[in-house]
């Protein structure tokens, strides 16, 4: 039943039925994820790379992570 829920979701999804936000909340409720617990918050995944710009300009390849690596590998630091 988790399978058939997730692939409707992923579908309704693919055909800009439901928003990136409501794909990922209904993926996180079926994972067990909530808001009502800390140790079970929702996960979203970080995506941008830019927090100094005063306008973000999604059309720049900068402004996002590079999602090849995993967070811990994207600083040379």
């Amino acid at each position: 039943r988790l399978v058939e829920a997730a692939e409707a979701a992923a579908e309704r999804w693919r055909k800009r039925e439901i928003s990136n936000f409501d794909y990922l909340m209904r993926l996180n409720t079926l994972a067990g994820r909530t808001y009502n617990d800390l140790s079970q918050y929702p996960v979203f995944p970080w995506v941008l790379a830019d927090y100094t710009s005063e306008k973000l300009d999604l059309s720049k390849e900068t402004t996002f992570r590079d999602l090849s690596k995993p967070m811990g590998a994207l600083n040379t630091k």
